[in-house]
């Protein structure tokens, strides 16, 4: 058993470019050509991912990928060919070497794809024993560089493919010196990784669901290779059950997880790469027909995610996600208090995506700003996401009850100012409030902000009631504002100032509606309700707060009937 890529026919066509020079690394860029040699220090798109990639050796996975399927030794001999070239141009003391050749991940990555190599190689009439020599030479090398904790990377995810690829090397290859101090090493950090950025409830820590299921499979991986040669870690297997668990609950009725973070909507139908285990995953996974059935809300309090839903199986499903979490920068978005709103198969508040890593990208800016985020943003600019910011947002109180849920999140991200968002689900009353409090001794214009998703039609009735329809079901909800709005603003696809864009896939976007609701002031309030039934009378349209040892909040229907209650904490 090796790290490999899953082997595709699609990587046949790849691997045949590849062959005839045609220089592949990933589906998301075109062919470069190379004509006579492979250019270590090109960058032919001025995107460091693409470098990334190319010096992780991609091409040789897809070159292995279509000897698997076709077992045509040109694959190996053009593999054999470009791993020489990389050794040739590439010395880690040359002063010619690629700056992305001797990183965290493009060095992880390239052991595994020597390897995949490697062992397919072995078993041709191209093996040579003097080119072994030359590549065991070459790997001892990787090792010793991944073994060395001054090229480790101790911030995020990175670490891990590292930890891998010393894992397979010294498991693979036990009689290459310094291997056993190198698995001890590998597994100490592995597991040091998985106490520092997932929580004890499962959750990954990075601020992305698409992170999680990467990690999570990565994990699971690392996991099942363990075991194949048994070595297994049994602390390992347990957080990889709780990660599971998390999983199912994070995830959207479709399948589809949230684009918190820097994630797309990826579909857990389509991880593959390992057995889940976890019995509520299996029940998500497989549409009811195996598993354990999930909890309808869960509050993952010291991770900051909570999630609201009503119950599984029903015709229209309802999912609210709350996030309140700054545990570091590693893959983290200006989204602190952000509620997504999905229900049935349309996403009415939605979240940003990734859009790409290129940080000075003004559009990777927006992305990860405050605007693009369902949140309230202070003097149109986002707050600043730097270290000294993590531990600053957080959930401070929620509870789960039979006639309504909800949870309470405060940051102090921006200056001088403290945030307040209460988000309660009216379960009798297909309702949800936003409450927001601000506080500031000095005089600011906040803005609420709700990011529309694509498959909705925006309908402003006034600035303070806007009906919004789904365009590919039979769905219409209402967003009111309860206090007063100084001005309000409808963004679609702008770029002066850019407001009202999402991005679903890697360096695409495309518009989308984003609200204002802006005020000035020092402390400032709002209080909306969000109506998921505007077919009926059973609504809100107002709401009050009287402050005691609990808040009590007095609702009042569109019938005019009262109900109030207390949030008492779990």
């Amino acid at each position: 058993m090796i790290f490999k890529n899953k082997s595709s026919k699609k990587s046949i066509e790849q691997a045949k470019q590849i062959v005839n020079d045609q220089l592949i690394v990933h589906p998301l860029w075109e062919a470069v050509s190379t004509k006579h040699e492979i250019d270590w220090n090109q960058d032919p798109f001025n995107n460091r991912t693409w470098c990334y990639y190319l010096h992780s050796l991609s091409p040789v996975n897809y070159l292995m990928n279509a000897y698997e399927y076709e077992k045509q030794t040109i694959y190996i001999d053009k593999a054999k060919e470009i791993i020489n070239s990389w050794e040739e141009n590439n010395s880690i003391n040359s002063q010619f070497v690629s700056e992305y050749a001797w990183k965290d991940h493009s060095t992880a990555n390239r052991v595994v794809a020597i390897i995949y190599f490697w062992s397919n190689y072995i078993h041709t009439n191209l093996y040579e024993k003097k080119f072994e020599k030359r590549l065991m030479s070459l790997l001892e090398r990787h090792g010793e560089f991944l073994y060395d904790n001054d090229n480790y990377n101790f911030r995020n995810n990175h670490g891990v493919y590292q930890d891998r690829a010393l894992i397979e090397l010294a498991t693979i290859f036990p009689e290459l010196h310094n291997s056993k101090l190198w698995y001890e090493r590998a597994i100490d950090r592995l597991m040091n990784y998985v106490e520092k950025f997932v929580s004890n409830e499962g959750v990954h820590k990075e601020h992305s669901a698409a992170y999680h299921i990467l990690m999570l499979r990565l994990l699971g991986e690392i996991d099942e290779f363990l075991s194949y040669y048994n070595r297994g870690v049994p602390e390992l297997h347990k957080i990889i059950h709780k990660m599971e668990e998390y999983l199912a609950y994070v995830v959207k009725p479709n399948g589809i997880i949230p684009m918190t973070g820097d994630s797309g909507p990826d579909s857990i139908f389509s991880i593959k790469g390992f057995n889940f285990n976890n019995p509520k995953l299996l029940y998500v996974r497989s549409n009811g027909s195996k598993g354990e059935k999930t909890e309808n809300e869960i509050v993952y309090r010291e991770d900051g995610v909570a999630i609201f839903r009503n119950e599984w199986g029903k015709n229209i499903p309802l999912y609210i996600n709350f996030t309140a979490a700054f545990h570091s920068l590693a893959h983290k978005h200006a989204d602190d208090l952000s509620v997504l709103l999905t229900i049935g198969k349309t996403d009415f508040f939605v979240d940003s995506g990734k859009y790409n890593y290129q940080e000075k990208d003004e559009f990777r800016k927006y992305f990860r700003s405050t605007l693009a985020h369902n949140v309230v943003t202070m003097n149109r600019k986002s707050y600043e996401l730097k270290p000294s910011q993590a531990g600053k947002s957080r959930i401070t109180k929620y509870g789960i009850k039979n006639e309504y849920s909800f949870v309470v999140g405060t940051h102090e991200l921006y200056p001088g100012v403290k945030m307040k968002r209460t988000l309660i689900h009216l379960k009798n009353f297909s309702s949800v409030l936003v409450h927001d409090e601000l506080e500031s001794p000095k005089m600011h214009t906040y803005s609420q902000i709700f990011n529309i998703g694509k498959d909705v039609e925006v309908t402003p009735v006034t600035k303070k009631k806007i009906l919004l329809k789904s365009t590919i079901e039979n769905n219409q909800i209402e967003l009111l504002q309860v206090n007063h709005v100084t001005e309000f603003k409808n963004y679609k696809g702008e770029t002066d100032p850019i407001a009202g864009w999402q991005s679903t896939a890697f360096n695409e976007k495309h518009a989308i509606t984003q609200l204002q609701f802006s005020n000035k002031g020092d402390n400032i309030e709002y209080k909306s309700i969000i109506n998921l039934d505007t077919s009926s009378n059973n609504g809100v349209k107002n709401y009050t707060l009287k402050r005691a040892q609990n808040d009590e909040y007095t609702i009042i229907c569109k019938d005019n009937s009262r109900f109030s209650f207390k949030l008492k904490d779990n």
